[in-house]
């Protein structure tokens, strides 16, 4: 992945920012409805996309078709599997075991997984609109790896940037990366004296009367007053 200066801070994003700043372009990027395997699951890296479309007796099983779609994938990508049917699953644990093993950073399955003990254990970050204990096998067949798909009213296509954690799965278009990513990291550095405004507020909160020094002044006038009145002190 070539992002210029912000390759090394690409951990450091999260899907709810990057949504925001989508949001503040008027684009469209969020993929709705779809849950992690595992709460610490994060998949960032370019979209392969992969359709998968239901048929019968197909000729080619959905292991053999979904390993041939990682083969041309990038190493740090992350497959996004567009599944017609929630009926069976387009997505388990042996695809994921040669996903890991081949340097894949995640997958979203806009569609149903299976096999999810084996993917937690796996620790493959895997993001899905269900899941189902039913076979892919002989039900589903995989149609044109790397050309774009469509999740929900989402197109994906390759080369796009996939945020995905426990908040959601975002994309960005592959054109809009740079300039979405200079604005995030803007955002984060917001984030940082937000929370330095928080801790701020929270010690006036705590500690009302030592918060304000013009308060401090005049506690101390009027504890003078109370100790000498309003007579001078004498000179000895």
């Amino acid at each position: 992945m070539n992002n210029g200066t912000y390759s090394h801070r690409l951990r450091e994003l999260r899907s709810s920012l990057v949504s925001d700043v989508l949001d503040s372009m008027g684009v469209e990027g969020a993929i709705s409805g779809l849950s992690p395997a595992f709460d610490q699951a994060v998949a960032i890296g370019r979209a392969m996309p992969v359709l998968v479309q239901a048929k019968p007796n197909a000729l080619k099983g959905l292991r053999e078709g979904l390993m041939d779609a990682i083969d041309l994938a990038d190493k740090g990508s992350v497959m996004v599997i567009a599944s017609d049917t929630q009926a069976c699953s387009a997505w388990g644990g042996l695809v994921s075991r040669y996903a890991k093993l081949s340097g894949i950073a995640g997958a979203v399955v806009y569609g149903a997984a299976r096999d999810m003990e084996e993917i937690i254990k796996l620790r493959l970050p895997v993001f899905s609109s269900t899941v189902t204990p039913i076979s892919g096998y002989n039900r589903v067949e995989v149609l044109s790896p790397g050309a774009p798909v469509n999740c929900g009213s989402l197109s994906v296509q390759k080369g796009d940037l996939v945020v995905a954690d426990r908040d959601g799965v975002v994309i960005v278009p592959s054109a809009m990366t740079r300039e979405v990513l200079d604005q995030v990291f803007r955002l984060l550095e917001k984030e940082g004296q937000h929370i330095d405004d928080i801790q701020v507020r929270l010690r006036k909160k705590r500690h009302p009367r030592t918060s304000d020094p013009s308060r401090l002044i005049r506690q101390c006038e009027t504890t003078s007053k109370s100790m000498f009145g309003t007579r001078k002190p004498s000179m000895l």
